[in-house]
């Protein structure tokens, strides 16, 4: 597939949290909304990162690591967690 090292594996994790961590600081919301944003973030960076490894983007594609499209999918799996998480339902009065 793609040859990643561990630091790399370790540095992009820590990307992917962080924008995750981003999401959640914007948005608000409780412990259930920070851990759904932040595991989204995460499948999305290294998803995004395969897939523009797949089909040859190569958008901000430093070492081994393709940024762009993984920070993208990073960002829209994260905001599509937010949303999964539930939290946005009015409460019932």
């Amino acid at each position: 597939m793609f040859n990643l090292t561990f630091p790399v594996f370790v540095f992009g994790s820590l990307i992917a949290l962080l924008l995750g961590a981003v999401v959640h600081l914007i948005a608000g919301g409780k412990l259930l909304r920070l851990i759904f944003c932040l595991v989204f973030s995460w499948i999305g960076f290294w998803s995004g990162n395969y897939l523009g490894t797949r089909f040859n983007v190569e958008i901000l594609h430093l070492g081994q690591v393709n940024y762009g499209p993984a920070i993208l999918a990073a960002a829209v799996l994260s905001i599509f967690g937010y949303w999964v998480s539930g939290e946005n339902t009015p409460a019932s009065e």
